[in-house]
């Protein structure tokens, strides 16, 4: 790896596990279907997930009655017994005019977002909704060190099988393999603020494993390339989504969404609270022209005034829109990039747990179901600057689990001190790419 200045040489633990993603499938509870044919199959079912990674496509399930009972339970049947889903409902719940039950996804990470398709029935245009309520995730990777005197090495021992057919040459196979990470880092004594969710005291205490990293420098906190519903905390509200699309960089990474209500139809990424708090950050993105030449974006849950929008490349300007919302117009059919940089570090409102990052097709609350945009390529990095877009998928490292099995400290100026820590590997180390 490159090392090209101090904050490229990085260390990276574990701080949050996979989880699997939990969906939402509604129906109205009156007729879904305008065509409706008994007993034929009805639907057809999605980018289902199966728990090895598979994704299935075209799962035709049959209907018995035109109403919402009938399809989430025909649907709930095929997820849970073929495909290792769980009915996290049990049965049927209500919400206004649409019936829906819950369901958690059977392996963990980063999952498409279902489809309900019309088989041989004909579903309305608001038939059927999918929602995620609790997106998917891969293991979350944070930085512990910022330091040019971390340092890797990899060892493995030999085993003399020398014999007398040797011909006076020693002669040895492979033993016990072993890795190790030492690093340096300036680590605040306010235990309420461990620098970016690792305190190393506590992580000696519990003389558990962690998994550690060695890259070159990750900037985008993301761990997918992909702007789609389910994947590392995007979620999809009153919009469809058309993944695979062209990106910025000749791939298919991007998303076209088209708003479905005359207001607040929209895609976002969540993060947690914890994550950001106390941390620089800055948010940007792609965008394109659809249907519409404009799009709003807002940071929920922090003051505006507390970041800077700014056009890194591409056609548009950018304007104020009420107290929250910044409005982009002006936008054609090339990719701009746009930046929203934070001045310090967040401050996010009291008793949040979490900040949404919203972008709209038009302007937020002045929708038609025409207006729709192309967006890719978003990353999160903290930095009080933009960088050059990363693509999280392609960042090599040395990643493996190990114990933290020494700490040393040196006393430093007001509240910090330099902490060294050695990182002793349990289990082989791979290179990922």
């Amino acid at each position: 790896m490159a090392i090209q200045n101090a904050s490229d040489l990085l260390v990276y633990i574990k701080t949050g596990v996979a989880i699997k993603q939990i969906t939402r499938i509604k129906a109205l509870t009156t007729a879904p279907f305008s065509v409706f044919e008994t007993g034929k199959k009805g639907v057809k079912i999605s980018n289902i997930t199966k728990a090895d990674g598979t994704v299935i496509d075209d799962a035709a399930k049959n209907i018995t009655l035109n109403t919402g009972s009938s399809l989430i339970t025909g649907v709930s049947q095929e997820l849970v017994a073929t495909y290792n889903y769980t009915d996290m409902s049990g049965s049927d719940q209500t919400d206004g005019d649409y019936t829906y039950r819950d369901f958690r996804n059977g392996g963990t990470g980063l999952v498409p977002t279902l489809e309900i398709l019309s088989g041989s029935g004909t579903l309305k245009e608001n038939g059927v909704i999918i929602e995620i309520i609790s997106p998917g995730s891969s293991d979350i990777l944070d930085p512990v060190a910022f330091s040019t005197s971390a340092s890797f090495s990899t060892n493995t021992d030999l085993i003399d099988v020398t014999t007398k057919d040797s011909e006076g040459c020693s002669e040895s196979v492979s033993g016990l393999k072993s890795f190790e990470l030492s690093t340096e880092l300036l680590q605040n004594l306010n235990p309420d603020h461990p620098i970016d969710g690792t305190d190393f005291f506590t992580i000696l205490e519990k003389r558990r494993t962690y998994n550690v990293s060695f890259s070159d420098r990750i900037r985008n906190i993301l761990t997918n390339n992909t702007v789609a519903a389910g994947q590392d905390g995007f979620v999809l509200s009153s919009v469809t989504e058309q993944t695979g699309v062209g990106d910025p960089f000749g791939g298919g990474t991007a998303s076209f969404i088209t708003a479905t209500t005359t207001s607040n139809s929209r895609l976002q990424c969540n993060l947690s609270a914890s994550r950001l708090e106390d941390k620089k950050l800055t948010w940007s993105f792609y965008v394109k022209a659809g249907a519409t030449s404009t799009a709003t974006i807002q940071i929920t849950n922090v003051d505006r005034e507390s970041y800077t929008p700014r056009i890194i490349s591409g056609t548009g300007s950018l304007q104020t829109l009420g107290s929250e919302y910044y409005k982009i117009v002006g936008l054609s059919s090339s990719y701009t990039r746009i930046a929203l940089e934070f001045k310090n570090t967040i401050d996010v409102d009291s008793g949040q747990n979490a900040v949404e990052f919203r972008i709209y097709p038009g302007v937020y609350n002045s929708q038609t179901t025409s207006n729709s945009i192309y967006t890719s390529s978003w990353q999160f990095e903290q930095n009080q600057s933009v960088t050059d877009y990363q693509d999280p998928t392609k960042v090599s490292r040395w990643q493996g689990d190990a114990f933290v099995t020494s700490i040393d400290f040196d006393a430093g100026v007001e509240d910090n001190f330099t902490c060294s820590a050695t990182f002793t590997g349990t289990a082989t180390n791979t290179y990922n790419t």
